[in-house]
């Protein structure tokens, strides 16, 4: 933070008995939500954590099924998420949801749409900084059928694209929420964020890397002290001579001179900072508000995870982070483009990837062992056919195969 920002910023001062004054900056200073966006561009921890959890999300495959758990083939909807709109692939779509999700706790999905009947022609992420939500966020009444509902999807924001401003209606948008929406007042069309809660923290990082970068530059320089006394009186250098000696230190390696230097350099032991440690500390407190853990991403010098360690952990938080977020997403989507009216429901899945061959591998050798205990089953004649087959469904089901 700069010194104009410092100004600008909220603070309370405070004057002592001495008349000394402190000054303690409030968490606007580094806490205000429309400037997430530029820390998780700028931030290295938070970078690092939300392209993660971005590009994880951005590779879930995306199946259509009926209101009998078919898979539908051809389905338009599939069509328009493959290529939501002419600057977009899937991909690309999905990642940045993702990460406006993440940084801001929201996402909302412009539907270019002639009907509200018909699927939109595409879909558009509206870039958080751009919306202003004015008062839309006060609804003062219990909603209760679909009237009130459509009343609010009248309401209307305001989006800057490109400097020209749109005023859309709710009922446009596909709204998405990474922890939850209500947690707050007037918050029924907003969730809070995860990188509020570790504000301090980014700015504790931020101060970090600056401290680093200004002891690097400062272990580049020495300070040469005169040591030089007559008659018990220190005797000053002679501009020449000052001159002289700084131009030698620059040059040369060995410095030789009959007079009394002694030359220090102005970073003793730059270890004894313990940034890094300090850096490591922070950047886990920031992984754990995102689900991770030290065995996706660690910080701490060398490393503490073995390969398989790192495997688990990787396969730990697509299950229990990225399947959960992408499954809230496609359920938003879903309802909004009206299949969950329909009994239909679009399903993210995560088993195509590498890192998820092993639990494939684990899931096939469970239905294995369940196919062999029904055969013996049915050479028993504990097990009747139409039995085996109901179980057998309902493990594939639960087993997603």
């Amino acid at each position: 933070m700069g010194l104009f920002d410092f100004f600008k910023s909220s603070k309370t001062i405070v004057r002592d008995n001495t008349g000394s004054f402190s000054y303690m900056l409030e968490e606007s200073a580094f806490g205000n939500s429309e400037k997430y966006l530029d820390w998780s561009l700028n931030n290295p921890v938070l970078f690092a954590i939300i392209a993660l959890r971005s590009k994880m999300i951005s590779q879930m495959k995306i199946t259509h099924l009926d209101s009998q758990g078919n898979v539908i083939e051809n389905s338009d909807v599939l069509k328009l998420l493959k290529q939501p709109n002419y600057f977009q692939s899937q991909e690309d779509f999905f990642f940045q949801l993702a990460w406006f999700l993440s940084v801001t706790g929201n996402n909302y999905t412009y539907k270019k749409q002639l009907l509200s009947t018909q699927l939109p022609k595409a879909l558009y992420n509206l870039i958080p900084s751009e919306i202003d939500f004015e008062k839309v966020m006060n609804i003062k009444t219990f909603i209760s059928d679909d009237k009130e509902f459509k009343e609010v999807g009248k309401k209307t924001i305001k989006y800057t694209l490109d400097s020209q401003e749109y005023k859309l209606q709710l009922n446009t948008l596909i709204p998405f929420y990474d922890v939850t929406n209500g947690l707050t007042c007037n918050s029924l069309l907003q969730s809070p964020s995860r990188v509020k809660s570790i504000a301090k923290v980014l700015q504790n990082i931020d101060e970090n890397l600056k401290s680093k970068n200004l002891n690097l530059k400062m272990s580049q320089k020495y300070l040469g002290v005169n040591k030089n006394v007559i008659n018990g009186a220190s005797t000053p250098l002679r501009p020449d001579d000052k001159k002289l000696i700084e131009q030698t230190l620059m040059s040369k390696s060995l410095l030789t001179t009959n007079g009394d230097i002694e030359v220090k350099h102005l970073i003793n032991d730059l270890k004894k900072l313990y940034l890094d440690e300090q850096f490591a500390e922070d950047a886990q407190k920031c992984l754990l508000a995102f689900g991770l853990n030290n065995d996706v991403l660690n910080y701490f010098a060398g490393g503490s995870s073995t390969f398989e360690n790192q495997e688990k952990g990787e396969i730990r938080f697509v299950q229990n982070e990225i399947q959960s977020t992408s499954n809230n997403i496609l359920n938003s989507i879903a309802s909004s483009l009206g299949l969950i009216d329909k009994n239909e429901s679009l399903v993210a899945s995560f088993d195509h990837l590498p890192i998820m061959q092993s639990v494939m591998l684990d899931k096939i050798a469970v239905l294995t062992e369940l196919q062999n205990t029904i055969k013996i089953g049915l050479e028993n004649g504990t097990i009747q056919s139409s039995e085996a087959i109901e179980m057998t469904k309902s493990l594939r089901i639960k087993l997603g195969l």
